[in-house]
């Protein structure tokens, strides 16, 4: 099974972690893609080297989950992208990155 998860707030940020996390510890799902797509500035803000929440993304990323950020979201506000944790992938755009996935049969959860 292939999931991606849509995050657009700090808070649903914040509970991406958790929910990622249970979904990879569900011993009932054969989970071979995890993403996690983040489509606002505020965010994106999680994936920073320093956010408090780094060493978790780091973690997950060496699980294989993929973590993907807007090119427009980086912009507003304004994110330094070479601040961001190693592994974290720019694509053009949120909306089209999100529309690729579902394309390739991906269960979409919103936070």
């Amino acid at each position: 099974m292939k999931t991606v998860f849509h995050v657009s707030t700090p808070e649903a940020a914040e509970r991406s972690i958790a929910k990622v996390q249970n979904l990879l510890a569900d011993e009932t799902l054969e989970s071979d893609t995890v993403a996690v797509l983040f489509d606002a500035g505020e965010a994106i803000a999680i994936l920073e080297r320093d956010s408090n929440l780094a060493d978790d993304v780091r973690k997950l990323l060496d699980w294989t989950v993929e973590y993907k950020v807007c090119s427009n979201a980086i912009q507003n506000p304004a994110v330094d992208e070479s601040n961001l944790v190693a592994g974290v992938e720019t694509v053009s755009s949120g909306v089209g990155e999100l529309t690729r996935l579902q394309a390739r049969e991906y269960a979409y959860i919103r936070l």
